[in-house]
């Protein structure tokens, strides 16, 4: 698409504003959402609290209900009279690619043109949560717009408006957003993997990096692998652990059940343990 050409991207604007919704968290602060499904609502997790109030096009006020959140994908789906028709997903896009993120304000839509500035493969959050896709964007988000739609020149969708590191603009991708609203909606959780033990990071006069365990639960699956308080953990399937962040970007909902072979230091002796990774209670 000519992005110069006004009245297209007028046109694609058009063809979402009925789909996309703003919602207010309860200290005033604005965020975006998309009518996912009929019934449901999905927006940014990090944007929004428990409790919003959801206002769509023409100042419609829905009422809202939390189905489910997932802060390792920036994911929250809300309960909510909508009826959208079906959402077409994006084919693969590469870096060039024209982008458009809409969002939802107090007054009309938030809207940001721009292009895809990167892609990439499968990543992990700084919490562990999988996405499927790297997509950066090139275009400014509106932090109203957090949890609005991206779309493509033809006005598919790409994925969730998101901030990544450094406040990046980022696209959570349409199969990735699918994948956890649909488990939202079928069980209001997502499974985090647990090992049950709480860790600091390792730094020593021999520069050797890692994570030491200092508290332990006595019926998690550390301790029942033979784990010990005191115990450094330096690798994880035999790749090396830098710090305590990597330990828990391992344990997302995809770890749970897995076998995994942890590298530690023992009173400075190497040695290697199984653990089957467990599932974090929910509290």
């Amino acid at each position: 698409m000519d992005i110069t050409d006004t009245k297209g991207l007028r046109q694609l604007v058009k063809d979402w504003a009925e789909r996309v919704v703003v919602l207010q968290n309860e200290d005033g602060s604005l965020a975006s959402g998309i009518a996912w499904r009929k019934g449901y609502v999905v927006t940014a997790d990090e944007a929004v609290g428990d409790h919003v109030k959801i206002v769509a096009a023409g100042g419609r006020g829905i009422a809202a209900e939390l189905a489910g959140r997932d802060p390792s994908t920036d994911i929250a789906l809300f309960k909510a009279d909508v009826d959208p028709h079906p959402l077409e997903a994006a084919a693969a896009v590469e870096p060039g690619d024209f982008a458009l993120a809409i969002g939802r304000g107090a007054t009309s839509e938030l809207v940001a043109a721009g292009v895809v500035a990167e892609t990439g493969g499968e990543w992990r959050s700084s919490l562990g949560g999988k996405i499927d896709r790297k997509i950066r964007l090139g275009l400014t988000l509106d932090r109203r717009a957090h949890g609005g739609a991206v779309i493509d020149a033809t006005g598919r969708f790409i994925g969730l408006a998101a901030f990544g590191p450094r406040r990046t603009a980022i696209a959570i991708p349409a199969e990735t957003v699918a994948r956890i609203a649909d488990r939202l909606e079928a069980s209001g959780t997502i499974s985090r993997g647990y090992i049950g033990v709480q860790v600091h990071p390792l730094r020593d006069e021999h520069r050797r990096t890692g994570a030491i365990v200092v508290k332990l639960d006595k019926d998690g699956p550390g301790a029942a692998a033979g784990l010990l308080v005191g115990d450094s953990i330096v690798s994880w399937n035999g790749e090396a652990v830098r710090g305590v962040r990597e330990i828990f970007q391992q344990l997302g909902p995809d770890s749970v059940g897995t076998r995994i072979a942890l590298g530690i230091l023992r009173t400075i002796q190497p040695a290697v343990i199984d653990i089957v990774v467990g599932e974090r209670p929910h509290k």
